[in-house]
């Protein structure tokens, strides 16, 4: 349908539609009778100084929603071959904490080969 078409059926039933709209007709429902979009519904009423009608919006934080976590179950020889890799791993890998000082980094193994070249001396 043409836009003018549109125009021309909303301004004819401009009465019945804002007495609908009054009425707390949905405004999908009063364009469907008429035949319209609703976006042409509401672009109307806003420039015949009807206040619209909005329902409060609750607000809605993505923090608020509640993650729904599965907990993985691993059988008894795997979780026995995890832990035997973990232990072996740890054997060959060696573990530096890190030391903060102000907005510097140091590794606490280069503190460390420092503190033993002083004892050697």
């Amino acid at each position: 349908m043409s836009i003018n078409l549109t125009n021309i059926r909303i301004k004819a039933e401009k009465e019945k539609i804002i007495k609908m709209y009054k009425d707390n007709i949905p405004i999908l429902d009063i364009a469907k009778k008429y035949g319209v979009v609703s976006t042409s519904l509401w672009r109307h009423l806003k420039k015949w100084g009807v206040p619209i009608k909005r329902k409060p919006r609750e607000p809605h934080h993505y923090r608020d929603r509640k993650i729904k976590r599965v907990k993985r179950i691993f059988s008894p020889e795997l979780l026995a071959k995890m832990k035997e890799n973990t232990r072996i791993n740890d054997k060959h890998i060696k573990f530096y904490g890190i030391v903060e000082t102000g907005k510097d980094k140091f590794m606490v193994r280069n503190i460390l080969k420092k503190s033993k070249a002083v004892a050697n001396e």
